[in-house]
Order: structure tokens, then sequence, then C-alpha cells
């Protein structure tokens, strides 16, 4: 007798908290129903529905995930009027209310469609669509607040990005991609220009947000979408650079070469590296000449042009390049190595040639070091990483007898 009492307290209890929840979601919805909401009023009824969300009684419901979609959106909605009058509002919250209200419709509408069964308990198939036959009760104002909200999704995750809440702008903006890849209402087709540049943004806050593989992902989504500025291939080569994914940036580099040529450099500069890399000199330099006659002066290509001739001739032919390099630009570290090593190895050769001994000798080959001293001091200085640059400034120093600057970059390594 005893455990059927214990059992019957705790049947009594289940209804009493289900009641509670039915009761929060009744009160929520009657909190909206005044004329002079505020921000605060509307977190107020929403934080009388929050508990319904979780409980079983009332969680399995669709109004009660349609009625905090409401919530949200008008809540959304009285941040806007509060903006337009000049109040101060916050950013962030006001950007999270459609994160939230986007959440929440998407178990509202899944929990509202019902199908329609027959005696025997089979789905009824409409005739017309040949599609299971549903009913529904909130689905249709839930949707119609986002197709109106709709705009408002991309706008959001501007401001969310301004304020560098990088995972709520990449959220928000998946939100309005998802919303515009739905097919439930002719309302929501959106030019795939306008979701490819916004796939475009979604990867900026991806890379912001130190996600390198997915901004790959949403950048290439954004080109082959029609998203055609170039900086959707510079911040992707950016990350498949960061990726160390040498072949997807070599790939990209040439995509981005046929689209825009010599326009920008950088793009037949990955190429010719490749070309070099790959000791296809014959292919390089065909490119450098093409990228050259629309773009004389870069220093970069200049220093490639001077590569690919001393691997054909030699580096004296090869030295007005790099002269030239460091002359446009004097922190091009690649150029100044080169100048640097043009006169290593003038003074190598040297020493190797000469019939002259000790002092004599030292007198003939110290001032052509001492020549290439200052361009290898700055080439390390911008790019400490060099070992062959190292290995050259050992050697000159130990050779001209200045034993604090060996001991300096001995205790560097």
């Amino acid at each position: 007798m005893k455990r059927i009492i214990i059992i019957f307290t705790a049947i009594v209890a289940i209804g009493f908290t289900g009641a509670a929840q039915n009761s929060n979601v009744a009160e929520a919805k009657k909190a909206i129903s005044g004329l002079t909401m505020t921000v605060d009023s509307y977190n107020r009824a929403f934080n009388k529905l929050q508990p319904a969300l979780t409980h079983d009684e009332t969680r399995n419901k669709a109004e009660t995930w349609a009625l905090a979609n409401r919530i949200k959106i008008e809540q959304y909605d009285k941040y806007m009027d509060n903006r337009r009058v000049g109040k101060k509002i916050d950013i962030k919250a006001m950007g999270h209310t459609l994160i939230d209200a986007y959440e929440y419709s998407l178990n509202a509408l899944k929990l509202d469609t019902v199908h329609i069964l027959d005696k025997k308990g089979n789905p009824v198939i409409d005739k017309k669509t040949r599609k299971p036959k549903v009913r529904t009760k909130y689905s249709k104002d839930v949707v119609n607040r986002l197709v109106e909200h709709h705009n408002s999704y991309r706008m959001a995750g501007s401001e969310l990005y301004n304020v560098k809440d990088w995972d709520g702008a990449y959220k928000v903006w998946e939100d309005y991609c998802q919303m515009a890849a739905r097919t439930d209402d002719p309302r929501w087709i959106t030019p795939d220009s306008i979701v490819a540049e916004v796939r475009y943004y979604q990867g900026i806050a991806a890379w912001q947000k130190a996600d390198t593989i997915d901004a790959v992902r949403l950048f290439s989504i954004a080109r082959h979408g029609g998203y055609n500025r170039k900086e959707a291939y510079d911040y992707a080569l950016v990350c498949l650079s960061d990726l160390g994914n040498d072949r997807e940036v070599v790939k990209l580099a040439w995509e981005a070469f046929v689209k825009y040529g010599t326009s920008d450099p950088q793009y037949i500069r990955i190429l010719i590296n490749d070309f070099i890399a790959r000791e296809d000199y014959s292919g390089a330099n065909d490119l450098i000449d093409e990228a050259m006659e629309a773009n004389p002066n870069d220093d970069e290509l200049l220093n490639l042009k001077g590569l690919i001739i001393e691997s054909k001739e030699s580096i004296y032919e090869a030295f007005p390049y790099y002269q030239r390099c460091i002359e446009l630009n004097d922190s091009n570290a690649n150029g100044l190595f080169n100048v640097g090593r043009y006169f290593y190895n003038k003074a190598q050769e040297t020493r190797q040639n000469s019939r002259q001994y000790g002092k004599k000798l030292a007198n003939l080959v110290n001032p052509i070091y001492r020549e290439a001293l200052p361009y290898l001091e700055k080439s390390y200085a911008i790019n400490p990483h060099n070992q062959e640059l190292i290995n050259a400034l050992r050697d000159i120093y130990y050779k001209l007898g200045e034993a604090d600057k060996l001991q300096s970059i001995e205790s560097a390594q």
C-alpha cells in the first residue's frame, strides 16, 4: 500500500510540473502582448518561457518553439526601433536574437509538420504534388517572420563582424545562406551572387577565428557561386599558404592568373617559383618575360629573372637584375642576399685564382668581402633563417677576424 502511495505521488508531481510548463508558455505569450514592450520586457518574457524549452511536457510541442521564435524576432525589431530613435543598443545582443530565432524556428517547423494518415495509419498522398499531405498550425507565421527578416541576417553578420564577434558573424551568415537554400517558400529565392558574397564574408569570419580549412572551403564556394572579386583568391591563397598546401596554392594561382593576368604580379610570382622549384627554367622564363612586360619595375620579378639567368649562365650575367631589384626595394631580402652573394662569390673566386699568399692575398680579397657584408647583414636582419646566408656570414666574419660578430651569429643559431 505504501508503494502505491509513492507512485501516485510521483505521478501527481509530474502532472503538476507539466501543467506548470504549459502555464509558462501561456504566461510568456501574454507577456508579449503588451503595447509598451521593451528589450528588457522581451527578456523577461523569454525567461518565463525558457524552462518550457527543456521540459518533456512542452519541448516537443511546436507552439513552444514558435513562441520562442516570435519573442526573439520581435525583440530584434525593438532593438531596431531603439536605434532609429537614436538610442544606444547592444550590437552583439541584437545580432544573437536572430541566431536564436532561427534555431527555434527549425525546431518549430520540424514539430509542426504532422503527416495526415488514413484509417490504416498510412500517409495520405497529395494527388497533385505526389507528396505526403501534412497539416501545420504555426509554420506559416514562423516562415513569414523569417522571410521578412532574411536580409536582416545578412546585415547582422556585418555588424557582429565589426564588433569582432567572429563566431556570431559566422553563424548568422550561415543562417542567411541556409534560408536562401530553402525550397518550402518561393520568397526565399535569393540571387546566387548575393549568397556567394555572403559565403565570402563568412570565409573571412572563419579565417578570423582561425578555422583556416573551413575558410578555404567557403572562399571556394564563393568563387564557384559567382563572387568574382580577386580578394576571394587572395585570402584563399593566404590560407592555403598557412596550411602549407603548395599544390593547391599553385593550382589557385593559375586560376587567378588566367582571370587577372599580370594585373597583380603575386600570381605569376607563385607560378614562376613553382617552375623554378621543378627546374623548368624555360617555362619560368617565358612567364617572367610576360609578367615584366606589364610590370617592368617589379622588384621580385627582377630578382626571379636574375635567378633564371644565373641558372642558365652565371651570377655575373644575373647581377644587373639583382642590383636593379634592390634599387627598387632595398628591403627585398632575396635581392639583398643575391647581391651580397655576388660579391662573396667574387671574393672566393679571387682567392682561388690568385697566386698571392698571406697578407697580400688578404689585402686583395678582404675589400671584396667587405663589399658583400652590408647586403648580407641587411638580408639577415630581414630573414635570419636563410642557412646559406648564415654560412656566408660566418665565413666572412672568420676571414675578417670579426670575432664579436661571429660569436653573435653563432649564439643566435
